[in-house]
């Protein structure tokens, strides 16, 4: 007799089955406006791990709850003052018997948070490849800002995007205020080349302002879309050309709008 007939499908597969649906519409849940599930085939293969591991539990306990009644009072018990003990945060992780208890889904899980959180700085570190001067960071943040207010123009999302902006405003003032200063000084010294310290400090200060606009990036990478890409792409083109720079939309400080903002 084969396992179809002894109802094997009903009785293993479909409880399993279940099981991975309802807890791949718990994860898209718990990851909407977090990062994306299938960003990276790192991210999706830890997400069918964890559905699988699911599906397991839910076909053990099918097996093993004609058996409830024959467990010792004992270990019942035991098991109840478990449940009773204080629950840590969810943003803490969780203690190693508890990933044993589980059988690998709450380290699976965490895996899964740490991969979709590297996907999004993976991505948007790909995506400033090739912005290699202050003004083309100031063009492409100051359009990218536009882009994203005008998509999400709730007042939480909007209040986000204008306190990150300012952020990167002011590591981008930062890093050409270091930029300045190198000018002069080699200027002063009858032209002569950069040092070694301050091409690091230029470098230093310009990667800050690149991380901080990564910041600005992955808001776009959690809560938009693939799709958007495209878009994102075509205003980094944009901000990259020459004829950015023979604009007039040219967004530019004068040094007592930065001084004030400062204060």
């Amino acid at each position: 007799m084969s396992w179809i007939d002894q109802g094997w499908l009903a009785d293993y597969a479909l409880p399993a089955a279940v099981s991975a649906v309802v807890t791949w519409v718990g994860l898209a849940r718990e990851f909407a406006g977090k990062g994306r599930l299938l960003g990276s085939w790192a991210s999706a293969g830890l997400m069918v791990l964890v559905l699988m591991l699911m599906g397991v539990v839910a076909a053990a306990t099918v097996v093993l709850l004609p058996h409830a009644a024959s467990i010792p009072p004992v270990i019942a018990g035991a098991a109840a003052g478990a449940a009773a003990l204080p629950r840590r945060k969810q943003d803490e992780p969780a203690q190693p018997y508890v990933k044993f208890m589980t059988l690998g889904i709450a380290l699976a899980r965490e895996r899964l948070v740490q991969r979709v959180h590297l996907d999004a700085c993976t991505w948007s570190d790909r995506f400033l490849h090739g912005i290699e001067t202050s003004a083309q960071l100031r063009v492409f943040v100051h359009d990218l800002k536009l882009y994203l207010l005008e998509r999400y123009p709730l007042a939480g999302a909007t209040k986000a995007i204008n306190a990150i902006y300012t952020d990167v405003e002011k590591a981008i003032d930062e890093a050409l205020d270091v930029q300045t200063r190198i000018d002069e000084a080699c200027r002063q010294d009858e032209d002569r080349e950069p040092t070694g310290d301050e091409l690091i400090a230029r470098r230093q200060a310009f990667g800050t302002a690149l991380a901080h606009c990564g910041h600005l990036l992955r808001f776009a990478y959690v809560h938009g879309r693939r799709s958007e890409t495209k878009e994102l792409r075509a205003v980094r083109a944009k901000a990259m050309s020459n004829d950015a720079f023979h604009s007039p939309a040219l967004p530019q400080r004068r040094w007592i709008d930065r001084w004030i903002s400062r204060r």
